[in-house]
């Protein structure tokens, strides 16, 4: 019994050092090890350069891990899964960077879609409801960033 204890001690022991070191990324100029929330506010603080402000950019961050594979990476409708979509079910996902159907669009509906999924305003019953999963403020972020889109791709388009 005593040498099963040891063991999964030792086991726990190693598989957290591995675990930390992992999961840490070294600082280039003093060879350190930075802890993940520093990485997450270097982030944030990075938001200025994307001409988001930080509302629209909180809410870029989480369209990248829940939206952009359906959405696409620039909110175009061109995701990964938009292809299986169009051939599956001869649809495809919103375009957010088109300034019509933005315009079309109120923060409202969005939010409504967002939380309780395409279905619950006429869209497609394949976009899921993110509700339980996202908090409100999360919701509302993704809203602004969504809202964003096709201003920011008109700035990029825009000669200077």
């Amino acid at each position: 019994m005593n040498q099963v204890l040891v063991a999964i001690f030792v086991s726990v022991a190693l598989l957290s050092q591995v675990s930390w070191l992992g999961c840490s990324k070294p600082n280039a100029s003093t060879g350190s090890v930075k802890d993940s929330t520093s990485t997450f506010r270097e982030v944030m603080e990075n938001q200025h350069a994307s001409g988001l402000n930080k509302r629209e950019y909180a809410g870029k961050l989480i369209f990248i891990k829940y939206c952009q594979v359906c959405h696409g990476a620039e909110g175009d409708g061109k995701g990964f899964n938009a292809f299986n979509l169009q051939n599956s079910f001869g649809m495809l996902p919103a375009n957010f960077t088109d300034s019509t159907t933005v315009a079309a669009l109120t923060e409202k509906t969005i939010i409504a879609a967002v939380s309780k999924g395409g279905n619950a305003v006429g869209k497609s019953q394949y976009m899921p409801p993110w509700g339980g999963t996202l908090r409100t403020e999360e919701v509302e972020n993704v809203a602004a960033y969504i809202k964003a889109l096709a201003r920011l791709k008109r700035e990029k388009e825009s000669p200077k």
